[in-house]
């Protein structure tokens, strides 16, 4: 295969060098600077702060669930009676 000498300033593609020949990619690879990997952000939690009493914390979890549960027991009182009116209607 002849390939010309590659530039010094000429951009390659990762799939480029995986199908050079083993002499320039050889050269590819030795041209190519060590990876820098970014460095991994601090994360800041949105929730409860430190400083919130267990207790405070607790009671946020058991109204968030019981209005959840409250939902729910709506929406199934709601179709069910829907549905016995529609079952009364067809008698």
């Amino acid at each position: 295969m002849n390939v010309p000498p590659l530039a010094p300033d000429e951009p390659l593609s990762p799939e480029l060098v995986l199908v050079l020949p083993p002499e320039l990619r050889a050269q590819v690879l030795a041209r190519l600077p060590a990876p820098v990997w970014p460095l991994p952000r601090s994360r800041v939690l949105a929730g409860s702060s430190a400083g919130d009493p267990v207790a405070r914390t607790l009671g946020r979890i058991l109204f968030s669930r019981a209005t959840q549960l409250t939902q729910i027991f709506v929406a199934i009182t709601i179709l069910t009676l829907a549905m016995s009116v529609v079952a009364q209607a067809c008698r």
